[in-house]
């Protein structure tokens, strides 16, 4: 689950998005992070997501929380209730391929209406770019045959084509959501992980997707591994 909003800030023009991964709800340490990130065009588009492995996540107030999330922030980032550009809005992110099947009966699924967002991170849009992409050579492929039982037998290709992309990483994903839904584990790892600039730069390639598919360092090389060898489910 996702909210997020606009306020007009000075920090419109950032260089880099910002995400904090240490959400605090009070006293108690959330399966989550929240973001900022530039729009160029005068407002920040500013907001947080939580993990449903969360005990917390269906009784919690989000919005309340952004509220008090925002409230630690520097005043002159400009992330008041009088800056406010747009409403606060919300959402439940299909994440992790929970959305199937990606073919049948002539229709072929992409993004969030396949569940494609990245269970790592909650980012879409990069999987809905790529799997639009993949969805259109396959239609272009079924097109240039020459019956429709050489068409169907494309299209027919495609959820296998997704999983060869997306399917291991996402089931790495999921694996990972679930162990940092336990608050103890979570704790754990932000306590011991963060100080460690080393460790961080490695789990920021896992969990955004980062990694070169060919070559790379041997972080890459790595989480490249694990994906292919992890089962696509």
């Amino acid at each position: 689950m996702a909210v997020r909003t606009y306020y007009a800030s000075p920090r419109h023009d950032d260089d880099y998005l910002e995400s904090w991964l240490e959400l605090w709800d009070r006293d108690r340490l959330l399966p989550g992070y929240g973001w900022i990130f530039g729009m160029g065009d005068g407002t920040s588009n500013v907001g947080l997501g939580l993990l449903n492995t969360s005990a917390a996540f269906q009784n919690i107030d989000y919005r309340g929380l952004l509220r008090r999330w925002l409230a630690g922030m520097p005043a002159e980032w400009g992330f008041t209730e009088e800056n406010r550009t747009q409403p606060v809005r919300g959402a439940a992110l299909p994440m992790g391929f929970n959305r199937t099947p990606h073919y049948t009966r002539g229709l072929l699924l992409v993004g969030d209406a396949g569940g494609m967002v990245n269970p790592f991170n909650g980012e879409g849009i990069a999987y809905a770019m790529e799997s639009g992409e993949i969805a259109a050579r396959v239609i272009t492929q079924a097109l240039a045959q020459p019956d429709p039982r050489g068409a169907e037998s494309v299209l027919a290709s495609y959820p296998q084509l997704l999983k060869d992309a997306y399917g291991g990483y996402y089931t790495l994903g999921r694996k990972f959501v679930e162990k940092i839904g336990n608050p103890r584990v979570m704790q754990f790892a932000t306590r011991h992980g963060m100080p460690r600039p080393a460790l961080m730069r490695v789990v920021m390639k896992l969990l955004a997707n980062l990694t070169e598919p060919r070559g790379g360092d041997a972080a890459d090389r790595v989480i490249n591994a694990l994906s292919r060898m992890t089962p696509a489910a």
